[in-house]
């Protein structure tokens, strides 16, 4: 047990056993930097549980940004208000001046002068006046436009982006020679908004097929992220009833859970079928999928290969040492923090699971982890249930 997560720590603790032949660990580059430095001779094996667990998280992030809740959420959400924030904000300044009106209508009706009335409702008594000679409230004129803004130069601006020219300094350039005496920033702000269109517009022709929120049949809940990601990674006879109503929900809303599930299935295949060729394939796969967190999922199994491909080969896994390690989180929360290394330590040491071999000495034992896994993710499908 050691007392902190560095790559020393791990280098010096391996170099003091020089006898270690493998090394089976979680995915933290820390971690294998360690073992790189205290145990060079070892082979290390990506712990299968873990990678497991890290294409779960993979898809639940994917899943909170496709449904855009958070990812402790679990009613739906009323839907945003339409518009960009300056055209919410001038409907909430209309809707102001509308309550204000109505106001001065029926001070003026109960026989106050002018006066009063704009001192109690906070408006000049010549705007008063004009209210109450109009039975609606009058919109307001828009400022006569000027060469300080890039809304005077509009058309020609137009005519150039519709060109091609999209380059914000050459646009300024062109219009400060036709007059133009405002800043760089204040066009930025024109031009970011046609851009911010044109990318909505180009995401929308590239995907037909949009995202819609899952709703649970049972509860009329949006279906959280958490429990879409466990049930994309249960296998089909795990299943319960609601269970594969609910997945059938999410395949129907949303396309990409449809290939987030095909290739977490073949995943867990893979795991356990001793064949590193089937990787090469499922990676290509993942990185053509179209799903963002799928393809930096791919990209970091890339970069750990070795690894990953001992793990489908090699029996070991750390599954037993997690056990201990959530046993001794559990009693470290139960003394509310006040456990110390030593006597956690001590308590471990009592529940020890096997000895070393003599002749070799091998920090892992055989486990098949895919049960604790599986066990693991049906308790957050119910604790999210509750």
């Amino acid at each position: 047990m050691l007392e902190n997560r560095s790559a020393k720590e791990t280098a010096d603790w391996l170099e003091r056993r020089p006898e270690i032949e493998i090394v089976s660990r979680d995915r933290r580059g820390l971690y294998a930097q360690g073992i790189r430095q205290g145990a060079p001779q070892a082979r290390q094996i990506a712990d299968r549980f873990h990678l497991l667990q890290n294409l779960r998280d993979r898809i639940e992030r994917q899943m909170t940004k496709m449904t855009a809740v958070s990812r402790f959420a679990g009613r739906s959400r009323l839907p945003s208000a339409p518009g960009d924030r300056q055209s919410t904000l001038r409907c909430a300044r209309r809707d102001a001046r509308e309550l204000m009106f109505e106001q001065a209508k029926e001070l003026h009706a109960s026989g106050k002068t002018f006066v009063a009335i704009a001192a109690e409702i906070g408006v000049g008594h010549r705007t008063i006046a004009k209210w109450v000679e109009t039975d609606a409230l009058p919109h307001r004129r828009r400022l006569t436009l000027k060469p300080s803004s890039p809304l005077y130069f509009q058309d020609f601006l137009s005519r150039r982006w519709a060109d091609g020219d999209k380059v914000g300094r050459r646009l300024f350039h062109d219009i400060r020679h036709r007059g133009y005496t405002g800043s760089f920033s204040h066009l930025e702000r024109l031009l970011s908004e046609w851009r911010r269109a044109e990318r909505l517009e180009t995401s929308r022709r590239k995907e037909p097929t949009r995202e819609t929120p899952a709703i649970d049949p049972a509860t009329g809940w949006q279906i959280s992220p958490v429990v879409a990601a466990a049930l994309c990674m249960k296998p089909t006879p795990m299943l319960t009833h609601s269970q594969a109503v609910t997945v059938a929900v999410l395949k129907d809303a949303s396309p990409s859970f449809v290939v987030m599930r095909r290739l977490a299935m073949r995943f867990r295949g893979l795991l356990r079928s001793a064949d590193p060729g089937k990787l090469g394939p499922w990676l290509d796969d993942a990185r053509r999928s179209g799903v963002h967190s799928l393809q930096q999922f791919a990209r970091t199994l890339t970069r750990d290969i070795e690894a990953v491909e001992n793990a489908i080969v090699e029996p070991w896994s750390s599954g037993q040492a997690e056990g201990q390690i959530n046993r001794l989180k559990t009693l470290k929360r139960a003394m509310f923090g006040r456990a110390g290394i030593e006597l956690l330590r001590a308590k471990n040491a009592t529940t020890q699971l096997l000895a070393a071999p003599q002749n070799v000495t091998k920090t892992l034992i055989k486990y098949n982890v895919t049960p604790l896994f599986d066990y693991i993710s049906e308790r957050m499908i119910q604790s999210c249930a509750l």
